[in-house]
């Protein structure tokens, strides 16, 4: 994300939620699946195992934030 510039595109977004919605809080969740068989397609960029493993090791992880997340936004009401 910070190779690509990402980052500090991301910071004028969030500015922007933050002035239109007053709280507010961001979740970043990077390499999930593009497929969901990738035994359907020819693709020699995405490493097949490399997605599994952050899909079962990263994935629930960014869900749990989420849902947590997803908490706070109701107590603000």
């Amino acid at each position: 994300m910070e190779q690509l510039g990402y980052k500090q595109g991301l910071k004028f977004s969030e500015m922007d939620m933050g002035r239109v919605f007053g709280y507010f809080e961001s979740l970043i969740a990077n390499d999930t699946y593009q497929f969901d068989d990738y035994s359907k397609y020819v693709i020699t960029v995405f490493d097949e195992k490399k997605k599994a493993k952050v899909r079962s090791e990263q994935f629930p992880k960014d869900c749990e934030k989420a849902f947590n997340m997803g908490i706070r936004f109701a107590q603000q009401i």
